[in-house]
C-alpha cells in the first residue's frame, strides 16, 4: 500500500512538473494551473512616454514575462520623466542579470530609506503592472484578486482644471458646461485661485486673486445643474485667515468640499480642527491627504482631525498600501476616495480600488484635458448616471494602444524646466 502511495504521489508530482509555467494540464482529473512566478524568471521592463500638453505627459510602464505577456503600470510624474527613465535604465540591467522571483523581489531593487517621488512613483507603478500581468494571466479583473467587487459602479468626479485654458470666469463656465453635458459627472473639480501665494503676495494682491477665484468659482455653479456636486481645489494657497475669508462664498456657491485650503501639515492639530469646524458649520466637508505615503502618515492626518474625507494617491501609496489607508481612514470615521489626476491607466486602476473598498465616496478622474485618453483606451470608459461602470475585461479592462505613445527616453519632448506660473498646472499655476 505504502509502495502504491508513492507511486501515485510520484506520478502526480511527475505531471504536475510537466504543466508549463503560467499554463493549465489536466493532472488526475484535475485542471491544474502552474503559476509562472514561482521561479526566478526574466522580466522585462519598458517605458513609454504620452505627451499629452504642455503641463503633462503620461508615463506608461510595461512588465513582460518570458513568454511575452505583458501587465502595464502608470508613472505618471509630472516634470520627473528623466529620473524615471534613468532609474528605469539601471532597473533593466539589474533584471537582465538577476532575474526577479517575486513582487517583493522587484521593488526590493528600487527601495530605499529615502524614497523620492518619481522612485516611489516607479515603484507604484512595478506594482500596478506586476497585479495588471498576473490578472491577464488568470484571466481576471485586478478588483477579483483583491477579493471580488463591492460594487459594479463607482461614482466619480471630472477633474477638469487641465483642460482649461481661458482662465477668465467665463472660460470655467464654458469648460464645465461642456464637460457636464458630455460625461455627466456627479460633480465637478476646479482650481480657481491661481496665481495666489500668501507668502509672496501683498495683502492687496491676496485680496484681488482670492475674489478672482471666488469669481470663478460662481460662473461655475451658475453654468451647471443645480444637482452637481461643486468641489474647489485650494493647492494650499491659503492662510486659515485667507481660508475662512473665502469659506462663506464657496458655501453660497454650494461648494461640497474644500481641498487643502491650506498646508494642513503645518498646521497645529487644533488649528486643523478649528478649520474643519468652521467648514462644517457652513455645510462643507475639507479633503486633502493626496502626498502622504505612509500608513503612519495616514493615522497621524486622522488624529490631528482635519480632515472629512482623504484622497491619497496610488501613485505614491502602492496598491496593498493604498488600500490599508483608507480602510483604517473609514474605520477611525473619515470618507474615503482617492487622487487621481493623470492617466487612463491608473484611472482604470483607481476604479477597481474604489470597486474592492468596503466603503468609498467618489473617485476623482481627469475629464477633458485630451482625445488621447480615449483613443489610448481603445474606447471611451463607460458612465451610467454619474457612475463608471465596472469593466468584465481582464486585467485593467483594456491593453493601452502604445502605438500612440513612443520610448520614454525618446519622446520626452522638451518639457518647461518649470511649471511655476503655467495655467492649469495644478499647485504650480
Amino acid at each position: 500500500m505504502k509502495f502504491l502511495a508513492r507511486r501515485k504521489k510520484k506520478h502526480f508530482t511527475d505531471s504536475f512538473n510537466s504543466v508549463p509555467y503560467g499554463g493549465t494540464k489536466s493532472v488526475g482529473g484535475f485542471e491544474v494551473t502552474r503559476p509562472w512566478l514561482d521561479e526566478p524568471t526574466s522580466l522585462t521592463v519598458r517605458a513609454h512616454c504620452v505627451p499629452v500638453s504642455a503641463k503633462t505627459s503620461w508615463v506608461l510602464l510595461v512588465l513582460s514575462g518570458p513568454d511575452g505577456a505583458a501587465g502595464y503600470g502608470e508613472a505618471t510624474c509630472f516634470g520627473a520623466e528623466a529620473e524615471i527613465g534613468a532609474l528605469i535604465t539601471a532597473l533593466s540591467a539589474a533584471l537582465a542579470d538577476d532575474p526577479a522571483s517575486s513582487l517583493h523581489d522587484l521593488l526590493s531593487r528600487l527601495a530605499q530609506s529615502e524614497m523620492g517621488r518619481a522612485r516611489r512613483v516607479l515603484c507604484s507603478a512595478l506594482e500596478q503592472a506586476w497585479h495588471d500581468l498576473t490578472a491577464r494571466r488568470a484571466g481576471r479583473r485586478i478588483v477579483d484578486q483583491l477579493g471580488g467587487p463591492v460594487r459594479m459602479r463607482v461614482p466619480f468626479y471630472a477633474n477638469i482644471n487641465r483642460g482649461i485654458d481661458d482662465r477668465s470666469p467665463d472660460g470655467f463656465a464654458a469648460q464645465a458646461s461642456h464637460i457636464q453635458t458630455q460625461v455627466g459627472a456627479q460633480a465637478l473639480k476646479i482650481a480657481p485661485f491661481d496665481g495666489l501665494r500668501w507668502q509672496k503676495a501683498a495683502a492687496h494682491e491676496q485680496s484681488a486673486l482670492l475674489q478672482l477665484g471666488l469669481d470663478r468659482v460662481a460662473a461655475v455653479r451658475a453654468a451647471v445643474p443645480k444637482g452637481t456636486r461643486l468641489l474647489v481645489d485650494c493647492h494650499a494657497r491659503l492662510t486659515p485667515f485667507l481660508a475662512r475669508q473665502a469659506f462663506p462664498a464657496l458655501a453660497r456657491a454650494g461648494v461640497f468640499w474644500v481641498e487643502e485650503p491650506c498646508d494642513m501639515a503645518g498646521l497645529a492639530p487644533v488649528e486643523q480642527r478649528a478649520l474643519r469646524h468652521a467648514a462644517n458649520d457652513l455645510g462643507m466637508r475639507l479633503a486633502g491627504a493626496e502626498d502622504i505615503t505612509s500608513l503612519s502618515e495616514m493615522a497621524k492626518v486622522i488624529s490631528d482631525g482635519g480632515h472629512d474625507v482623504v484622497l491619497p494617491d496610488l501613485r505614491l501609496t502602492g496598491i496593498t498600501d493604498g488600500i490599508a489607508m483608507l480602510r483604517l481612514a473609514v474605520d477611525m470615521g473619515v470618507e474615503a476616495s482617492l487622487h487621481n489626476p493623470v492617466g487612463p491607466v491608473l484611472d482604470a486602476l483607481s476604479t477597481q480600488i474604489a470597486a474592492a473598498l468596503p466603503s468609498f465616496l467618489i473617485l476623482e478622474r481627469q475629464i477633458g484635458e485630451s482625445v488621447l485618453f480615449d483613443e489610448l483606451r481603445g474606447a471611451p470608459v463607460r458612465i451610467q448616471d454619474g457612475e463608471v461602470v465596472l469593466s468584465r475585461a481582464a486585467g485593467l479592462g483594456f491593453v493601452p494602444d502604445l502605438r500612440l505613445a513612443g520610448p520614454l527616453e525618446t519622446s520626452n519632448r522638451g518639457a518647461p524646466i518649470s511649471f511655476a506660473g503655467l495655467a492649469g498646472a495644478g499647485p504650480d499655476a
